[in-house]
């Protein structure tokens, strides 16, 4: 199997994977929501871990979604200027970034996210109303960092093999 086609397939799975996982995340969310809104103003009688489990959905709908975006190149980007740079001078500009957003992602996300985790179970932390190990719900950082460096490594392999010219422009 050539590289061309793993990165192909492995891009496919992640693609699957997230956008399930998002869509899931949204759907319980939806629903936990109406839950919330229905036991409010039909039963009089609140079910109090709605909100936070909406809140902690929505966090995760959020990390997970931007992992996602990022991989679908759906971000929040700047390509005014880019874009009146030649082919070549914006493949590489474009190296230079997601090697910045891999680095990002591993510093910041995995790293931080792996020693705040491991802190939040360390000092036995939970939720107020769900009584769950808040480093569950902050699993999400080194989840997305993890996403979001394969997808660079991805780009930069992609843009690389264009600069190298082994690709057809």
């Amino acid at each position: 199997m050539s590289a061309k086609k793993f990165f192909k397939a492995l891009s496919d799975w992640r693609n699957k994977i997230l956008g399930y996982f998002v869509i899931s995340i949204v759907c319980v969310m939806v629903v936990t929501v109406l839950w919330q809104v229905f036991t409010r103003l039909v039963l009089h009688v609140p079910a109090v871990w709605t909100e936070e489990s909406s809140t902690y959905m929505l966090m995760w709908c959020g990390v997970v979604g931007a992992a996602y975006a990022y991989g679908q190149k759906a971000h929040i980007g700047m390509e005014y200027f880019a874009y009146k740079l030649g082919t070549n001078h914006r493949r590489m500009l474009e190296v230079v970034i997601a090697f910045l957003v891999g680095f990002f992602a591993f510093r910041v996300m995995f790293i931080g996210g792996v020693n705040f985790v491991s802190n939040a179970f360390v000092n036995h932390q939970t939720s107020p109303t769900m009584i769950i190990p808040t480093g569950y719900l902050y699993l999400c950082l080194p989840i997305s960092a993890f996403f979001i460096i394969t997808y660079s490594v991805e780009f930069i392999f992609k843009d690389i093999v264009f600069l190298v010219g082994k690709e057809e422009r």
